[in-house]
């Protein structure tokens, strides 16, 4: 009896609701249509689907039911768009290619909805239909012309056309700044196509382009420096792993095969630059440090071993690092007698199996950790989100 009363005060809360919105809606103009009308019974029908819990029968009703007027443009777009959450694309681009031929939509009514068919064609892989959609809200200098420009360098970026990335990219750097560093990558990556040909002139103004763009590239900065050891230009080498140190002295790492070559042949006084790096941050990298012991080591061949050690100790007190901790025990090693060799050899594997599927870089952006450096998150496609674990997480 109750779930009888319940239903019946429902249904007459439905309509007056909807007595009152057609009444206002006559009153306006929007609704001319006498009571019992076409309009009256697909809503009927509609709230019979929804009862019988059959929502997308009812949603397909409601919208053969719902006059497209300016009123009613963003109910309809915010229908299409549900539809292409929900996987059923086909029926948002129907319902979007049906809003963009009414000839009574606003100029922003009219690219709002064009920009959304655009989104619902990328969403099924249809590329060329969306280039077209966001090349003409761009050209028309559109309200939707900053997301049609994010959009549309998204496609040639998944397409590799770096070329035509980069023509978008350099429009959407005068809205959005912080994009320099994703158009730098884009110059990168026509660097690295260029080196793929040996074409070493290209390599070196693409990597230039990109410092023209972010002045403290990483990836453009050690492209270059490797560039010109490649071509026999030591010093020019040199310059550009010490902007690197200074600008950016966590990436250092990733240079120091080439910084230790560059100190062999007397062209980088390394000590000196190391010391510069791991002063400039803290905590700083474990490899920095490492990298620092070796050539105290080396620099003094009676008590060498003995200040590396008490270097390395110093830094991993502070913050501690299996990395660390496996560089001692291969340091002192041979000083220690067979049976206590053997036990610090056990206590090594230990270590190294911790080692196991630790992580070097983690994304900023969505948290996905790897041991390799990229230059592109694999997780959530962002430029320049990787970045080195400093924490005690890092080995």
């Amino acid at each position: 009896m109750q779930e009888l009363l319940f239903l019946a005060l429902f249904m007459t809360a439905i309509g007056i609701g909807w007595f009152l919105g057609r009444r206002e809606a006559i009153k306006v103009g929007f609704m001319v249509k006498p009571h019992g009308s076409a309009i009256d019974r697909q809503y009927f029908i509609g709230l019979n689907y929804l009862l019988n819990e059959q929502p997308d029968e009812a949603i397909e009703t409601f919208i053969r039911a719902l006059e497209v007027n300016p009123e009613t443009v963003e109910t309809h777009i915010a229908i299409g768009r549900l539809f292409c959450q929900r996987g059923d694309v086909e029926r948002a681009i129907k319902v979007h290619q049906n809003l963009l031929a009414r000839p009574n939509l606003t100029r922003e009514q009219g690219d709002r909805v064009q920009y959304e068919l655009a989104r619902d064609y990328l969403a099924v892989g249809m590329h060329h239909r969306a280039q077209r959609l966001l090349d003409e809200l761009i050209d028309s200098k559109s309200s939707m012309c900053v997301d049609a420009l994010v959009d549309l360098v998204k496609i040639y970026e998944r397409e590799r056309e770096w070329t035509e990335a980069i023509e978008v990219g350099r429009k959407l750097l005068r809205e959005r700044p912080e994009f320099a560093s994703t158009l730098a990558h884009y110059h990168c990556e026509l660097a690295s196509d260029a080196r793929k040909r040996s074409d070493w002139q290209q390599v070196r103004r693409h990597l230039e382009d990109a410092l023209q763009v972010d002045r403290v590239h990483v990836r453009a900065m050690l492209g270059l420096a490797e560039l010109e050891a490649e071509q026999g230009n030591p010093r020019t080498a040199v310059s550009w792993l010490t902007q690197l140190a200074d600008k950016n002295p966590d990436f250092f790492p990733q240079a120091l095969p080439l910084a230790k070559q560059a100190a062999d042949n007397g062209h980088l006084n390394l000590p000196a630059l190391l010391d510069r790096v791991i002063g400039a941050r803290q905590p700083p990298m474990i490899d920095s440090v490492l990298a620092r012991a070796d050539a105290l080591r080396t620099a003094n061949s009676e008590a060498g071993t003995t200040e590396a050690s008490r270097y390395v100790v110093q830094h991993i007190r502070q913050w501690p690092s299996l990395k660390g901790l496996l560089y001692l025990i291969d340091l002192h090693q041979g000083a220690v007698e067979s049976r206590g060799r053997e036990n610090l050899m056990i206590l090594r594997g230990i270590i190294e199996a911790l080692q196991v599927g630790a992580y070097q870089f983690r994304c900023e952006s969505c948290g996905f950790a790897g041991r390799k450096l990229h230059w592109q998150c694999p997780t959530c496609h962002g430029w320049s989100t990787m970045k080195p674990i400093k924490d005690r997480e890092a080995i």
